[in-house]
């Protein structure tokens, strides 16, 4: 009985590993897509034209120098204003121009990666299992006519 319930056994899971057929990779399509401008270039750009801007229009409000209104101007004011200024009587006006430089730089720099976030477009690469029988995004049904066993129906195949 046991010899009986053994082989019994064995020959269940020889048969279940028989039938059990390994599957099979499905394969896959690899696509990139174009998303737009780089989304981190461009908050970088504007964090850093902001952060070196923001101070250049305060001190354009106060100041009392005609040539520190030319601060308004994004990227090119503090430039101009370095160029323009004359003011031998001010102190730490070799700190101002350094300070008028160094805004210069930043905001700059801000400007480029703005710029350069449209010039350098964000891509993904996305997988997608592939469909031999139908195109991308497309609906697989198909609905036909089937015999069955004393009668008749309708049998729906398709890719989903």
């Amino acid at each position: 009985m046991k010899t009986r319930f053994i082989l019994t056994l064995a020959a269940s899971l020889g048969a279940g590993l028989a039938i059990t057929v390994p599957a099979s990779a499905q394969q896959r399509v690899d696509t990139v897509e174009y998303t737009g401008p780089d989304r981190g270039l461009l908050r970088a750009g504007a964090w850093t034209l902001g952060l070196a801007y923001v101070p250049a229009v305060i001190v354009g409000v106060a100041s009392p120098l005609p040539e520190d209104r030319y601060l308004f101007a994004p990227v090119a004011g503090p430039w101009i204003d370095y160029a323009k200024r004359d003011c031998s009587d001010c102190k730490n006006e070799t700190l101002n121009k350094v300070l008028l430089a160094t805004d210069g730089v930043f905001q700059g720099l801000g400007a480029l990666q703005i710029v350069g976030s449209f010039l350098f477009v964000e891509h993904t690469v996305v997988s997608r299992p592939a469909r031999l029988d139908a195109p991308r995004n497309a609906l697989n049904l198909r609905v036909v006519p089937q015999r069955v066993s004393g009668g008749y129906g309708l049998l729906a195949s398709g890719n989903f």
